[in-house]
């Protein structure tokens, strides 16, 4: 097993994904908790040997807890110390191993819960091994007592140290040392090292990454980890436009309700404030949908060269700018789009174009960003991209090969959308998302999709990652209007479903 280092919010993706998947968080607990004691096993002479777990509340401290059994089965005389109240432990699967402890008479037990009990605990000096489960990955504040005196005396102790994922005080991202931090001689890492194992040598030791039974597909699947990404609460100190400030920009001399749908899905999705640019004809009938919605007359009766400046403007005072429902397919508004595509390009401004935007875009040579720029295209769209058939549209590998394809012809982020969606970055990465019902095939889900990748991508996470939660979120919002409305869903009713779909 060989994998590359993960951020800490990347393993909470994937951990979330696999549960997603049906690998619950307890089962990986249960492998996480034998691979350590396989490891101890292998480089100690267990048998008879003191073993002190030292563990903490979370999810760490029950992976210790599942290596007591196991190293308590090997012939250790195994001791658990928790480290804290046992009436706060944080993980339903931490609490279910510290119950099953409890009725094992051959693991000896005891509850550190104050600074003064570690002080007097007379078994981390005399301990041959000491396995540190306190804190795992994910601390970003300085270790707190009475954890903080467990780390000094573990530190003094000549036992020989093991480090669950991470030594407790290592920031799991950086390395940082966040006021003090176990030394450890090993460190038994789950899956794949922290990034910031790497820069923390002299705490890490000898570095192990062992597998906990996470599926190959949580890399590939938009799940509830993708999500999670998205749905942190908002502090305190929040002030208008810190969640998006988002421009749609279409409608054309016909069309109102696709950039409206697109607005106000982009606000159902946590958007502060979202303005739609639309040529005049329509600019009425836009404001008449909602009052939530901003709109601004771009002083043509078409998208042209002539609203550029106006657009540009506007554009450069939000954070995500929606190119293309509703657009139209006239020759000016071609010429118009691959202008203000290529400006706001060229400043870093973040991008989703979609519907008439893309067929404008094809052909045009226009290099993009893959962090700042997301293209959606349905499957006849991305032919108009890529200038050729491309094949079966029901085939997963086609639709992977064909989105990535695009991805790399304009260097940008594609969602292809269908039954199956594709999420498809230049580097090669991929990710698939199979949330959806064949009722969404209703106009102005796309629309409605386009909105939400919009908000998404103001969270400053980047394309591949906004659109992996988007493409989701659009999916399970259909699937909730389905449970209400069969076959009968509308787009609207897809817009009023977001938020329960965002609680998935």
């Amino acid at each position: 097993m060989q994998h590359e280092a993960m951020t800490t919010d990347e393993m909470r993706v994937l951990e979330l994904n696999a549960e997603y998947l049906g690998v619950k968080l307890g089962m990986l607990m249960q492998q996480a908790g034998r691979e350590i004691a396989r490891v101890i096993e292998e480089r100690e002479s267990v048998k008879d040997a003191h073993v002190l777990i030292l563990s903490g509340l979370g999810g760490n401290g029950g992976d210790g807890m599942v290596a007591a059994r196991h190293l308590d089965e090997a012939g250790a005389n195994v001791e658990l110390c928790l480290i804290g109240d046992e009436n706060r432990i944080s993980s339903p699967d931490t609490e279910e191993n510290w119950a099953i402890l409890k009725h094992l008479r051959t693991i000896d037990l005891k509850i550190l819960g104050s600074e003064s009990d570690i002080k007097s605990c007379k078994s981390i000096a005399r301990a041959d091994i000491i396995v540190d489960a306190m804190l795992g990955f994910g601390l970003t504040s300085p270790v707190r007592q009475p954890m903080l005196t467990a780390v000094k005396r573990v530190n003094k102790a000549s036992a020989k140290k093991y480090s669950v994922d991470v030594p407790t005080g290592i920031n799991s991202d950086t390395g940082a040392v966040l006021g003090d931090a176990v030394k450890a001689d090993v460190t038994v890492t789950m899956h794949a090292p922290k990034t910031g194992l790497l820069n923390a040598a002299g705490h890490v030791g000898d570095l192990v990454p062992v597998a906990i039974g996470i599926p190959p597909d949580a890399y590939t699947t938009c799940g509830t980890g993708d999500l999670w990404l998205f749905t942190q609460g908002r502090p305190s100190s929040s002030k208008k436009g810190d969640f998006g400030r988002i421009l749609v920009v279409g409608g054309s001399d016909v069309y109102s309700g696709a950039p409206a749908l697109s607005g106000l899905a982009a606000l159902r999705t946590g958007a502060d404030l979202v303005s739609i640019i639309a040529p005049e004809p329509v600019v009425p009938a836009i404001r008449s949908y909602s009052p939530n919605l901003m709109v601004v007359g771009m002083g043509t009766p078409i998208f042209s060269p002539h609203s550029l400046s106006v657009t540009r403007d506007i554009a450069e005072s939000n954070d995500v700018t929606a190119i293309g429902p509703g657009l139209g397919r006239d020759k000016s508004t071609k010429e118009a789009l691959r202008a203000l595509v290529t400006e706001l390009s060229d400043k870093g401004i973040k991008m989703v174009i979609d519907a008439d935007g893309l067929k404008h875009l094809a052909d045009s040579g226009i290099s993009l960003d893959p962090l700042t720029t997301l293209l959606t295209p349905h499957w006849g769209e991305l032919q108009i991209l890529l200038g050729k058939k491309t094949g079966e549209p029901s085939e997963i590998e086609n639709r992977i090969r064909r989105a990535l394809d695009a991805a790399t012809a304009y260097n940008a982020t594609v969602l292809l959308k269908g039954p199956t969606d594709v999420v498809a970055s230049p580097n090669g990465s991929y990710k698939l998302n199979r949330t959806g019902v064949p009722a969404m095939t209703v106009g102005g889900t796309g629309d409605v999709l386009t909105g939400i990748c919009a908000t998404l991508l103001a969270r400053g996470r980047g394309a591949f990652q906004a659109a992996a939660a988007a493409a989701f979120v659009s999916g399970r919002s259909g699937e909730i209007a389905h449970e209400r409305y069969g076959n009968h869903v509308v787009a609207t009713d897809c817009i009023e479903a977001i938020p329960d779909a965002m609680r998935s």
